[in-house]
């Protein structure tokens, strides 16, 4: 039996958490729910909403983060590099993008 979560649900479970208040931003809360939304679409069903398990799987980073993280040159596009390796999610209107950890 499933609960349909909406944006603003899934976006308060994050924001009200004691644990994962701070794993992501509002903008890239609605990037990661746009996300999912979209792969339900693709796959034409639904996926299990686990915050536990998001929050583990995906992190929220700068450019500069990422591009420190990874010890890239700055003529490295991180964005276009990343995607080679995983999954991105750009956050609108933003510097910082998701990730899926690997």
């Amino acid at each position: 039996m499933y609960t349909r979560v909406t944006k603003d649900n899934f976006r308060d479970v994050f924001l009200s958490s004691d644990n994962y208040s701070e794993n992501f931003s509002y903008g890239g809360l609605t990037a990661l729910y746009d996300y999912f939304s979209e792969l339900e679409d693709e796959l034409c069903e639904s996926i299990e909403f686990d915050y536990i398990s998001i929050a583990g799987e995906y992190s929220e980073l700068s450019i500069k983060e990422l591009r420190d993280s990874y010890s890239l040159d700055k003529d490295i596009d991180v964005i276009e590099y990343l995607q080679k390796n995983t999954i991105v999610i750009e956050i609108e209107d933003s510097d910082r993008v998701i990730i899926q950890d690997y």
